[in-house]
């Protein structure tokens, strides 16, 4: 058995909230999604791959549930993590930054929305 602040309890519950925000059930996905990221921040073993996944689900499932404003400062640090741990362009920081970008265009900020897209784009494209 694991004690309830273990990485693979958080990793579990990461799944649940996955499932969860599979079925359309953004509330109870949410509220998993914020349990595991407790949990992982809680954790110096937990990889910063980890932790920006659970940011990036948890803001898109904020987005998806027209909570515009908590969901862009989460996938902003998702961004800030992933270009910090991929020297490189990856299609992993390309991703974070096509979802930033979506909220930007739900929340009507197309300027932002635009800028943000081509650069996953150029990612994208430097990694094919």
């Amino acid at each position: 058995c694991y004690s309830s602040s273990h990485p693979k309890v958080a990793l579990a519950i990461h799944h649940l909230a996955s499932s969860y925000e599979s079925m359309g059930q953004m509330e109870k996905s949410i509220e998993f999604y914020q349990e595991a990221l407790e949990i992982k921040r809680k954790c110096s073993d937990v990889p910063l791959q980890s932790v920006s996944a659970t940011l990036m689900n948890l803001g898109c499932c904020y987005r998806d549930s027209g909570n515009l404003q908590e969901s862009v400062p989460l996938l902003e640090k998702a961004v800030a993590i992933r270009r910090s741990y991929h020297s490189s362009p990856h299609q992993d920081v390309a991703l974070a930054i096509h979802h930033l970008a979506s909220s930007y265009q739900s929340m009507e900020q197309m300027e932002k929305s635009i800028e943000l897209y081509q650069e996953a784009l150029e990612i994208k494209r430097k990694c094919s």
